[in-house]
């Protein structure tokens, strides 16, 4: 892979530990940790970048496009950072429809089971 040009993308992990059992457990609060993923330039076109990612750049390529609004990673860690931060707003948004989506289902539902 080439190193001349280099691409970020930020995701957040969420870790779990073993209990004295040896099972996984999960947190009572969330244990979140933000990582930095670097990508390697395997081919540049004319339209945009091949991508890759460790030491094998034929393996798991993605494409990035020069010009598009949404990218998978972006040459810089702030404009990465900054598209981190507006994914999770959307996933925020989209969830929160979802959480009043099942509270009226379930609401719903219980009056059809009072109903029975």
């Amino acid at each position: 892979m080439s190193e001349e040009l280099q691409f970020y993308r930020y995701e957040w992990r969420e870790w779990a530990w073993y209990d004295l059992d040896g099972e996984l457990v999960a947190p009572a609060f969330p244990s979140l940790k933000i990582e930095l993923s670097r990508y390697g330039l395997a081919k540049e076109t004319p339209k945009g970048y091949w991508i890759g990612f460790g030491f094998r750049p034929w393996h798991g390529l993605k494409w990035v496009s020069k010009t598009a609004r949404k990218r998978y990673a972006y040459p810089s860690k702030a404009e990465a950072l900054d598209n981190f931060i507006k994914r999770n707003e959307r996933r925020i948004e989209i969830l929160g429809w979802q959480l009043i989506c099942c509270k009226e289902a379930l609401k719903l539902a219980k009056n059809m089971k009072s109903e029975d």
